[in-house]
């Protein structure tokens, strides 16, 4: 009888960086037994120690999302994702993203989604067969970058929700100031054409960066306290109108010069909850927290600037007194937010 548990290597060796992690992760006890996504996680956690070191050996698993658009998975935590640490690992998320936009990503539908703990950059538009090539120009001291198909679609997936990220890089401060996460600021650089090694204390890009639509109202101090009630709502109609607010605000969505597809807010939604993601979405139309502009043809949205104390309440509370969007809550807010 042929003994699974004995066959192959029970974790990823330094040896192993030499090679494809697709060899390697074929080699683990977990692809053997068919959990061949534990095996891949295995090669993400080897290689994640790695970024580290600037001679890294950087493996990433690419495959297309159930839209067909092009995606990684990166070999770093969605924790250190959220946090924008250690520099490592964040360095190596804000290079992924130069890569992209450098081989035709649109930088406003980029994306950060999760995969079993691990970030996968979402990058429509993008050329998955030279982002290998535009990434190793963008990390030109590592030693090693493989990037290999997965085995099967990207599926089970879902958004990250970015937040607020401290820190003292050029990225960090300057999100802070305008309201973002570093992530957002990068793309905003990356999609205009400037170097991601910035200055912290150059007040002209905070200028730039406030032109170029990250111009929300910095959030409050207790940015941590709304997610928290955010998660906690019992309503999941109103969880995605909230963090489809407190999105939209850090991304500078305010006023009519500043707007996005409608179709960029279902990405990263279930399959099963698109269908309430664009009932909510309508609410907040009708109800005048999201004011609508065409644009060639498509459905753009942003957040009224007349509307800004409701959607405050809305976003940190769970509170309206507009009976549309009442009607569509499935659960009273918890109290503690409504105090």
């Amino acid at each position: 009888m042929c003994d699974i548990a004995g066959m192959g290597q029970r974790e990823v060796t330094f040896a192993d960086l030499a090679r494809r992690p697709d060899e390697v992760a074929r080699d683990l006890v977990a692809w053997q037994r068919g959990d061949h996504d534990d095996a891949i996680a295995q090669t993400l956690a080897a290689s994640a120690r790695e970024t580290h070191g600037r001679a890294m050996t950087l493996w990433a698993w690419s495959g297309p999302t159930a839209d067909e658009s092009p995606a990684w998975v990166l070999p770093i935590a969605t924790t250190h994702t959220q946090s924008f640490s250690p520099p490592a690992p964040a360095r190596v998320l804000v290079m992924a993203i130069g890569a992209a936009v450098d081989v035709g990503a649109d930088p406003e539908m980029l994306m950060c989604a999760d995969w079993h703990g691990w970030t996968v950059l979402i990058a429509p538009g993008a050329d998955p067969d030279l982002f290998g090539l535009a990434l190793g120009e963008r990390l030109p001291d590592a030693a090693r970058i493989a990037i290999t198909p997965l085995p099967h679609p990207l599926n089970q997936i879902a958004e990250i929700d970015l937040g607020r990220a401290r820190g003292h890089s050029g990225l960090a401060v300057l999100g802070n100031a305008v309201g973002a996460h570093p992530v957002e600021v990068a793309i905003a650089l990356v999609a205009h054409g400037q170097p991601l090694d910035i200055d912290a204390g150059d007040p002209d890009m905070e200028r730039n960066l406030h032109n170029w639509g990250l111009s929300g109202d910095p959030l409050p101090d207790d940015d941590d306290e709304i997610l928290s009630g955010i998660d906690d709502d019992p309503c999941p109609r109103r969880r995605h109108a909230r963090r489809m607010l407190q999105r939209l605000l850090r991304m500078g969505k305010v006023g009519r010069n500043y707007h996005t597809a409608i179709d960029h807010l279902s990405r990263g939604v279930p399959a099963d909850q698109r269908h309430d993601a664009l009932m909510v979405i309508e609410a907040l139309l009708r109800a005048g927290l999201l004011g609508e502009k065409k644009s060639v043809g498509q459905r753009h949205i942003f957040l009224r600037r007349d509307a800004l104390p409701e959607i405050h309440a809305l976003m940190s509370r769970g509170i309206t007194s507009d009976p549309t969007l009442a009607a569509i809550w499935t659960a009273p807010a918890p109290p503690q937010l409504r105090d």
